[in-house]
């Protein structure tokens, strides 16, 4: 008698959750994985490209001549 009482109560938080997204894209999850951001239009002289978010945007990162930090190598699947 009670588990009847919850089914609404149940459905109507269901009903109001807010739908999951996939994730983000990979170019762009990789992008945020080395530190960098997706531009439009390529990258300033102060940035230096490491990759590509998708087909109109590049990821670029801020080049540091007093603390540089190493680009990891992208890890891949293919040979």
């Amino acid at each position: 008698m009670r588990l009847q009482s919850l089914i609404p109560v149940f459905l109507f938080f269901v009903a109001i959750m807010p739908k999951a997204r996939a994730g983000i894209i990979p170019g762009l999850k990789q992008c945020v994985l080395l530190k960098g951001v997706c531009k439009d239009g390529g990258c300033t002289s102060t940035d230096s490209t490491i990759g590509v978010c998708n087909d109109e945007k590049k990821c670029c990162r801020r080049w540091w001549v007093l603390w540089p930090y190493p680009t990891p190598a992208p890890k891949s699947k293919s040979p």
